[in-house]
């Protein structure tokens, strides 16, 4: 029996190989692999939500996390709550919105999620809860989700559910043997 998880990293795999052209499975593999980051961005989010408890976060929220050199939003993240810890360079927040952009300014991805904590300075984020990502026609959702801007990454821990508009099944051929 074929894991959904690995049918989500047999999909993720198609993908970067159609956009970016070469890929290496190895290099994708040990990116994969390698929770390190997660690890840490998991313990980030809980200290930080231990001290919200004590302190009140502002409402109604807009944090940039990257822009352009012209000043315009790169990635910004808005949420309902949310506190900055400036001394780690971590944002802690809930009900949260992670919008990327293009040069333009059109709206190219977003991350919409329970909780999270994004690392400014890595542009990695950790959400404790419940997300949805969208990119273009496509979207995953899950539980327990580490997002890399910079390498264009996403791992979903738990209740992986993957949907596309533009990618088809040739349900005649045999993929899985």
């Amino acid at each position: 029996m074929i894991e959904l998880r690995n049918i989500f990293f047999a999909f993720v795999a198609m993908v970067a190989s159609a956009t970016f052209g070469a890929f290496s499975i190895e290099e994708w593999m040990s990116v994969r692999n390698d929770d390190s980051d997660m690890l840490r961005l998991r313990t980030a989010y809980r200290e930080c939500a231990s001290r919200v408890k004590e302190e009140v976060p502002a409402e109604n929220v807009q944090f940039p996390i990257e822009n352009y050199p012209n000043g315009t939003s790169k990635i910004r993240l808005r949420a309902a709550r949310g506190q900055m810890f400036p001394e780690k360079g971590y944002i802690w927040a809930e009900n949260i919105v992670v919008e990327q952009f293009d040069e333009n300014g059109k709206l190219t991805g977003s991350i919409k999620a329970d909780n999270c904590v994004v690392d400014r300075k890595s542009k990695t984020g950790w959400v404790e809860g419940s997300a949805v990502m969208t990119y273009g026609e496509s979207s995953v959702k899950g539980r327990g989700i580490y997002f890399s801007f910079t390498r264009e990454f996403i791992k979903i821990f738990t209740q992986s559910e993957i949907t596309t508009k533009s990618f088809s099944w040739d349900d005649k051929k045999e993929i899985f043997k």
